[in-house]
């Protein structure tokens, strides 16, 4: 049984522009549809959390999102970018809908963890992310065609998903974390006549892509995993653009093996298919803004952010002390977003937070003053 919690989010940025960028980014993928798929999920993630108390929740939150994030987000070190870091700073932020079971989790731990079910504002974490220095790959993903064999000890054969049920769970948990949509060959009679073990391990195999060709897939892994002395380890070769790229996976438990197999993939397909913004690199700042009295004052703020130019996107985080507090992701310079803010004359500096090193203090100066 499963307990809803809905978390009506505010999002002042939801207008056209948002639904136009969606569309074009569509168009720029719409050569896929013959052998890709829309994959479902990329914006959810399930985490064990210790208990419901506030601080095991956002902590939740923060977890997920960092396995959204590792789907959704290509380039070195993406957890090191400041915008990342941002989002993750506020996770709850993003959170659109989150679940608790009410059953115990299979996991260690207290007796009073529970799985969470968390999903995230697809449309608000575009939003930053399409401007962002890192690059992001969009929920339209091609199919990856996958021939493997098994060798156990020392026998070799194909892999059934039927038949090797550790293997096949092992590799749809892999994908799925990876958001990589898999496909394995049918192995009829056609294929078992003409396809051998030695095609499938042999590099730069002609005759495999050849077998392949009637699955009208771009993407193709070739891998033999071994189980030997209590572990697993594999060999991966990834046909795709008319490149091979291959890897190892060193010994270790099935899941982890299968992981990287699926990485290996998603890294290769990412530096393809992913946007990057051809933009300076997006910053942020939180803005704590005070003498906000009236719903329409706040309107009137919420409405002068957006408006400018450098500006992206505006989060409203919360009230304290009397400063309604904005997350406010921006383009290019910092010194640029404070010199329009000083001469619109909307905001009257107050001074830089103690609290925060990039929080600063604003006085709104009302039209009604």
């Amino acid at each position: 049984m499963i307990l809803y919690c809905t978390r009506h989010q505010v999002n002042f940025v939801k207008d056209m522009k948002r639904l136009l960028r969606l569309f074009l980014l569509s168009l720029t993928f719409a050569s896929l549809n013959l052998y890709a798929e829309s994959v479902k999920g990329l914006y959810e993630a399930e985490v064990v959390t210790n208990s419901n108390l506030q601080v095991d929740k956002h902590a939740a939150f923060r977890q997920a999102l960092t396995m959204v994030l590792n789907r959704v987000l290509t380039g070195n070190d993406i957890f090191q970018d400041e915008t990342v870091q941002a989002v993750l700073d506020d996770a709850a932020l993003y959170v659109s809908e989150y679940q608790y079971s009410l059953t115990e989790a299979n996991a260690k731990g207290s007796k009073n963890s529970r799985l969470m079910r968390i999903s995230f504002d697809e449309v608000l974490l575009d939003d930053v992310f399409r401007h962002a220095s890192v690059g992001f790959w969009n929920e339209i993903r091609p199919k990856t065609l996958v021939w493997l064999i098994l060798d156990e000890d020392g026998e070799q054969h194909f892999f059934n998903p039927g038949w090797h049920l550790d293997v096949d769970a092992a590799m749809a948990i892999a994908s799925r974390k990876k958001g990589l949509p898999l496909l394995y060959p049918i192995y009829d009679l056609k294929e078992k006549q003409r396809l051998s073990i030695n095609d499938v391990l042999t590099p730069y195999s002609n005759h495999l892509l050849e077998i392949s060709r009637r699955y009208d897939v771009v993407s193709i892994l070739a891998g033999k995993m071994v189980y030997d002395n209590e572990c697993w380890r594999a060999e991966w070769a990834h046909y795709f653009n008319s490149k091979i790229e291959q890897w190892v996976s060193q010994c270790g438990l099935l899941k982890d093996v299968a992981g990287n197999g699926m990485q290996g993939v998603y890294d290769s397909l990412a530096k393809y298919y992913s946007v990057k913004a051809r933009i300076s690199q997006i910053g942020s700042v939180v803005l704590k803004v005070s003498n906000i009295r009236t719903m329409i004052q706040l309107s009137e703020v919420v409405e002068y952010l957006n408006s400018l130019a450098r500006v992206k996107t505006v989060t409203r985080l919360g009230v304290e002390s009397g400063y309604y507090i904005f997350r406010v992701f921006y383009q290019g310079s910092r010194k640029i977003l404070n010199n329009t803010l000083a001469k619109d004359l909307v905001f009257r500096t107050e001074g830089f937070s103690r609290q925060h090193a990039v929080s600063v203090k604003y006085k709104f100066i009302s039209k009604q003053n």
